[in-house]
């Protein structure tokens, strides 16, 4: 390696030293950090802010900063809410719902079918260093067609759309929309064995309402204060793939058998700004989140025939390991720094191992329609809990 090419991979090295924290910090931690001491964090070293003429601030940080420097302010600072980094992991999704539907036709479908599912969920995230806690509720639905080529082949779409929206525990607050068009194929290699592939592809829209909270300590005046909410919206867009697999053994009226499943998603968020009028307001960069998961579980359900019909009790234990998603840098700048400085938080570190548990009931009637109740949950998950509820019919022609 050449002189020349040693200094540059020394100046990289010291480029990404000096971009990287040397210690993770939250979203939190780090607005502290920048805003205490007169916002010297803002300025760089050996830089001073200026309390009130710095040409470098917009008119509400430059008043901020001057305010805090005037009181001498020494104090800490706080504040509160969450971004488009807060992604929750749903225990319930639209893949889960079309495997249900999937599944009635192994217990004996025919022909073309339409089938709709609906479904709540309620998830709550613990407050922790590097996430603002919040409780969340989803609502949507799926809506699709299958067609039964033969006794092994099974093709079919389906929309899904879904709304969430909830609350931060120290304030503000978020709506989300989400579309998405999935591609699905099921495969029966011989009786009892399938194989189900799924493609997706969503878009979602984000809404937040991030509080502002500031009560920074000043020595011989007032605290300055600072309690308000900013605004922003911004897109992602996102790819799933899934495929889950299994094999019955059927024992009279039982059936029970293996579950293997593998699910990568590929998310990217866009870049966006927030509007407020508090001089803190923040301009995120685009993210990426990336998540491969694989599953494996048992399956197990009893079929009961009545006078109106088949009822089919059923269960399924899994446990989820995550291979993927970890804890990531997001890079952020504040809207009235006009040098655009450029500093990093970090998200909170998901879980490698939880479990999923799910009971429900198939109901089959005559005539080519059946039914589903789902209730299904998440469990030994660190800071997180889910509880969701998914109700199902299909039509056959």
């Amino acid at each position: 390696m050449g002189p020349w090419r040693l200094s540059a991979v020394l100046f990289a090295g010291l480029v990404l030293l000096a971009e990287a924290p040397a210690l993770a910090q939250g979203l939190n931690e780090v607005l502290v950090g920048r805003l205490s001491n007169s916002c010297a964090g803002l300025s760089g070293p050996g830089v001073f802010p200026g309390p009130t003429n710095n040409p470098d601030y917009g008119p509400q940080l430059r008043g901020l900063c001057g305010n805090i420097n005037a009181n001498a302010g020494t104090g800490q600072a706080s504040a509160a809410g969450g971004t488009a980094s807060d992604e929750s992991i749903s225990s319930v999704g639209p893949e889960q719902r079309i495997q249900r539907r999937i599944q009635e036709r192994l217990d004996g479908g025919r022909g073309l079918g339409l089938f709709f599912t609906t479904g709540y969920e309620r998830f709550d995230q613990d407050t922790t260093r590097f996430a603002a806690g919040f409780g969340q509720d989803t609502v949507g639905g799926t809506a699709g067609v299958d067609y039964i080529l033969n006794r092994f082949v099974l093709l079919g779409a389906a929309f899904n759309y879904s709304h969430e929206f909830g609350n931060y525990i120290t304030g503000g607050g978020f709506d989300h929309d989400s579309y998405g068009v999935l591609l699905f194929t099921s495969l029966s290699p011989f009786s009892g064995a399938f194989m189900d592939l799924i493609a997706g592809y969503f878009r979602k829209h984000y809404h937040f309402d991030r509080r502002v909270l500031l009560d920074i300590p000043t020595l011989g005046g007032a605290d300055v204060k600072v309690d308000s909410k900013v605004r922003s919206d911004t897109d992602s867009d996102e790819f799933r793939f899934s495929a889950y697999g299994g094999y019955d053994f059927i024992l009279r009226n039982i059936r029970i058998g293996p579950r293997l499943g593998v699910n990568y998603r590929d998310m990217g968020i866009d870049g966006f700004r927030e509007s407020g009028g508090t001089g803190i307001e923040l301009a995120y960069e685009n993210q990426n989140i990336v998540s491969l998961t694989t599953q494996a579980g048992v399956y197990a359900s009893i079929v009961i025939n009545t006078g109106f019909g088949v009822i089919v009790p059923q269960t399924t234990v899994e446990y989820v390991h995550e291979f993927l998603d970890d804890q990531r840098s997001v890079g952020f700048r504040f809207v009235q720094d006009l040098r655009q400085r450029k500093f990093l938080y970090q998200t909170d570190r998901p879980d490698r191992d939880y479990m999923n548990v799910a009971v429900g009931v198939s109901m089959i009637f005559p005539g080519g329609v059946t039914g589903f109740a789902n209730f299904r949950e998440l469990v030994a998950y660190r800071d997180r809990s889910s509880h969701a509820i998914s109700l199902g019919v299909r039509f056959e022609f």
